[in-house]
């Protein structure tokens, strides 16, 4: 073989230095690599640790409110301070109805129409329905007897309709109205 001379030209001395980055890549692939298998540990510690060396974060619970300092003994002017500005609200009473508007409010109620349709059509009514309607008819009849409306059922029957209802209830017999024949 023949001999080589040096050339004056600058190359590769030695080993290139890596980079930090491309050392630290390297280093967490070996360690990586190393670490094969479970965390060490008993199976009964709980999941959310990992490693074993170190401080856990300890989390914090969300219900705890303000930091604020209560004061244990309470001064009567800032008590007083605190109520003077606190106003009642006073609610209006509705104005109370003639027994006209009353009796127009009821005839015009839409439950009561409903019910009363129900009650004509044989359904039957839950405990708070009829109680309801009951309530609702009294009232209403209260109404009418008030304002002289209601029409007396007990009035004597005028005389033309006295003849009808004795014809009406009369029993008619077919065999009063057969002749008989005698056998003498």
């Amino acid at each position: 073989m023949t001999r080589i001379k040096k050339a004056r030209t600058p190359g590769q001395l030695g080993a290139r230095k890596e980079s930090r980055e491309n050392a630290e890549q390297s280093r967490d692939r070996k360690r990586k690599a190393k670490r094969k298998g479970l965390a060490p540990g008993s199976r009964h510690n709980q999941g959310g640790e990992s490693g074993g060396g170190g401080t856990a974060k300890v989390q914090q619970d969300p219900r705890l409110g303000s930091k604020k300092p209560i004061p244990l003994i309470q001064d009567e002017a800032r008590d007083a301070a605190k109520a003077a500005p606190v106003a009642r609200v006073r609610v209006a009473k509705p104005e109370a109805l003639t027994p006209e508007q009353e009796l127009d409010q009821l005839e015009n109620n839409e439950r009561l129409n409903t019910l009363l349709d129900r009650v004509d059509a044989g359904d039957k009514l839950g405990k708070e329905d009829a109680a309801w309607l009951d309530q609702t008819l009294a009232r209403h009849q209260q109404l009418l007897e008030q304002l002289g409306l209601l029409d007396d059922e007990d009035e004597e029957p005028e005389e033309g309709d006295d003849l009808w209802t004795r014809f009406m209830d009369a029993d008619l017999d077919p065999a009063q109205y057969q002749e008989k024949e005698d056998k003498s």
